[in-house]
């Protein structure tokens, strides 16, 4: 088995795209679509054709450091680059949403609330908090400023209800199997359901209050 992201050398320059960064991308991936309780260091070394021992190199903490690293690190690169898509889009709400619903599309299929569920349950209390904090800031601050912009209409109170709502039904659609045979392209899919989320805001969002 060849070990070539393992422990580097004087004499061998580590390569453009570092060994660490291509263990990252691996690791981001697996973890992403299939859960950190799933996967195991030896998933991710097997991918890689590597011995789990050259993972510890680079992660002396295992597992849960090379996630909460992975973790951070995608979460800030998406973050700064759905707010540049919605700050491209048009200036409209849908315009917008649209526009983020499709960045969304050409990530991993990330399911967040099984990650917040499910996967966080193994991480100690103070990296969970953490990594809480960062994927709301990540993946919902961007929507709830777009919902609590005064262009919408809602209640900007109702901001983060709105916004995790629009993000479930991208993640559904984006978790649809292709064998699911739609002949509405995904894009067009998200569009839809934001013309309708959008729609609906303009006849509720006035009448309508969801605080008991």
């Amino acid at each position: 088995m060849s070990d070539s992201i393992g422990i580097p050398t004087d004499c061998t320059p580590e390569p453009a795209t570092s060994s660490r960064d291509r263990l990252l991308e691996v690791a981001e991936r697996l973890f992403m679509e299939r859960g950190y309780s799933v996967i195991k260091l030896r998933d991710v070394a097997d991918e890689l054709g590597v011995r789990v021992a050259s993972l510890y190199y680079h992660f002396p903490g295992g597992k849960q450091e090379l996630f909460t690293e992975v973790l951070e690190q995608a979460m800030e690169r998406m973050r700064r680059d759905l707010e540049e898509a919605i700050a491209h889009a048009d200036a409209s709400t849908l315009g917008r949403l649209t526009a983020a619903g499709r960045y969304f599309l050409t990530q991993h299929k990330i399911d967040v609330y099984r990650m917040l569920e499910s996967d966080l349950d193994e991480i100690g209390a103070e990296d969970r908090a953490a990594i809480e904090s960062t994927v709301y800031q990540s993946l919902m601050m961007p929507l709830v400023r777009v919902f609590a912009s005064e262009t919408v209409g809602a209640d900007p109170a109702h901001a983060p209800l709105l916004a995790g709502s629009f993000l479930s039904i991208v993640q559904a659609i984006h978790h649809l199997p292709d064998e699911f045979g739609s002949p509405i392209p995904k894009d067009h899919m998200v569009e839809y359901m934001a013309t309708l989320l959008v729609r609906g805001l303009d006849c509720t969002s006035r009448s309508v209050d969801p605080t008991p």
